[in-house]
């Protein structure tokens, strides 16, 4: 599948919390929101101590959060949650800056800021969701690669084994053999460990496709798979016992 075609149809309504003490400020981040279509207003705290009891127990697409909330600051807020959200923070303190973008913050709007500046903040945090979203959907639906000047999304359940070849690894499908300018060891960290094995310095298998394993005489042990040659791989020591309890022959 195109990776492209892939990515294109990511479109949602998000849901907003302002996090704002000041009665004008909120009004004002509430009117600019209004503007965009895109963004649903879920929520308003107007102190540090709700904003963090409203985070700890929902999850918003995005904050609006002032950085000089009462009771427990916005930086405050992020510090103690477990997971931090997008945030942008609104403030007139530009000192805090360098600590909010440490913890992550989209953008660090300084007040007064007008609807222009405003909706670059959001165009900036439309721009890193989506692309984050369509990473995470990518990730779960297979292998990206690239092959000449298109990049495709490979699903993992046609993957039959990868093998190492220099700084290339060749992915093995029954349908054809994709070389990827990834290293093996980038590719284990890619691919899902409830599906994959590494066998062997050289090799990685899905397990889902393995027909076989047996043992030779000298500790070797070979493993066959489920493709049209009934592929004979090599299964490093190192790697044996893990790969006999995955397959249940312990």
């Amino acid at each position: 599948m195109s990776l492209d075609g892939y990515c294109m149809d990511i479109e949602k309504t998000y849901s907003v919390l302002i996090a704002e003490n000041e009665e004008t400020a909120r009004e004002l981040l509430v009117e600019y929101l209004f503007t965009r279509p895109e963004l649903r207003l879920s929520g308003i705290a107007r102190n540090g101590e709700d904003a963090f009891q409203k985070l700890s127990g929902q999850e918003y697409d995005l904050v609006l959060m002032d950085t000089q909330l009462p009771r427990m600051t916005g930086i405050e807020v992020l510090e103690r949650l477990k997971k931090i959200p997008y945030v942008i923070f609104t403030t007139a303190y530009e000192q805090y800056a360098i600590r909010a973008f440490d913890l992550g913050a989209v953008d660090y709007l300084l007040k007064p800021f007008d609807v222009e500046r405003f909706n670059k903040s959001i165009d900036k945090f439309l721009s890193l969701h989506n692309a984050d979203t369509c990473l995470a959907r990518l990730s779960a639906a297979g292998f990206t690669v690239k092959e000449r000047s298109k990049h495709y999304v490979l699903p993992y359940q046609d993957i039959i084994y990868v093998s190492s070849h220099g700084k290339n690894s060749v992915i093995h499908t029954n349908k054809k053999d994709i070389v990827t300018a990834v290293i093996l060891k980038e590719v284990e960290r890619k691919v899902p460990a409830d599906s994959f094995m590494r066998i062997h310095k050289q090799h990685i298998v899905n397990i889902r496709h393995v027909a076989a394993l047996e043992y030779y005489i000298g500790g070797q042990y070979i493993v066959y798979l489920k493709d049209e040659d009934d592929s004979p791989l090599p299964v490093g020591k190192k790697y044996a016992t893990k790969l006999k309890s995955r397959l249940n022959m312990d």
